[in-house]
């Protein structure tokens, strides 16, 4: 069992899981999915889990499921009360939720719905985490609105930055997590939470670019893969200062070219070097059995992992 194998293996590292994913339907009902048992074997390696919601149906992530589960009274109330079921019935430590592309509109529903759910869970003892899109002003970016880090951060327990993916494989190739946007993003987090409550976002994965001309499009894998592209295409790395992230081209075997952006020991630092620069809660990556070995011997360097 892979999640046995990986639970174990980095144990080490980690203080608790989030096990990905939940989803409901349009009547707030959760759907069921296939047991893996990853949460029985997180208690026993002693790693608190907790249930991932997402707003994710057939068509991606979902801001019209969004709408619809958290606009109206009644249906918010039976959503939040199927979520308490399944964190009640699993043995979850809690939830943390995963709603992205979140419309504007819907800031004060998604407001009042943490609310609300954090009076339901932390009666019980349960924890409300979120995850959120990385902001440097209330309304920056735009798109970005509904996401209310001020009173989001009174309700929530934690709130997990995930401070990556300024550039993504629909658009131009460049660095996933420049170093200057995560800063901002930290210094506008800590202006209106409170520090004990962030978590800031590592990505552990890379982004793959086809470069011809105009038209671009990206896949992403994992770092070690990123590592073993490079070594096989014998690439230079480039690092990229500014950003604080390497990249490197290479000519497929189609003659496609490619550039590809990853993280390295170097850049890593630089990230977790400002969960203690900020005095955050601690850090959590997207995603486990993406790393490469180094990440792990760096963490355990740098922290003390309680």
């Amino acid at each position: 069992n892979s999640n046995a194998w990986m639970l174990s293996n980095y144990k080490n590292t980690l203080t608790s899981v989030f096990l990905f994913e939940y989803r409901s339907d349009e009547q707030g009902n959760l759907i069921e999915i296939k047991e893996n048992q990853a949460h029985k074997i997180a208690w026993k390696e002693n790693l608190p889990p907790f249930a991932t919601v997402t707003n994710i149906s057939e068509k991606g992530f979902d801001p019209d499921l969004t709408h619809k589960l958290i606009s109206t009274p009644w249906l918010r109330q039976k959503f939040i009360n199927n979520l308490y079921s399944l964190a009640d019935s699993h043995d979850y430590k809690g939830l943390v939720i995963d709603f992205e592309r979140v419309h504007s509109k819907d800031r004060n529903n998604l407001n009042q719905f943490i609310k609300e759910l954090a009076a339901k869970l932390h009666p019980a003892g349960l924890q409300v985490m979120m995850a959120v899109p990385p902001k440097e002003g209330d309304q920056v970016p735009d798109h970005s609105v509904a996401y209310d880090y001020r009173v989001l951060g009174q309700y929530l327990d934690k709130m997990f930055l995930m401070t990556y993916d300024w550039h993504w494989p629909a658009g131009p190739s460049g660095p996933i997590a420049p170093i200057e946007r995560v800063r901002a993003t930290l210094d506008y987090a800590v202006s209106v939470v409170e520090r004990s409550k962030l978590m800031l976002g590592i990505p552990q994965y890379a982004y793959d670019w086809t470069i011809n001309g105009q038209k671009r499009s990206g896949t992403a894998y994992s770092t070690q893969h990123a590592i073993d592209l490079y070594t096989g295409y014998q690439s230079s790395v480039h690092y990229d200062e500014k950003a604080a992230a390497p990249w490197f081209r290479y000519l497929d075997n189609k003659g496609a070219l490619h550039e590809v952006w990853f993280e390295d020991p170097r850049s890593l630092l630089r990230k977790f070097r400002l969960v203690r620069e900020y005095e955050l809660a601690g850090m959590g990556c997207w995603h486990l059995g993406l790393t490469m070995p180094q990440t792990e011997e760096l963490l355990l360097e740098e922290f003390n992992v309680r």
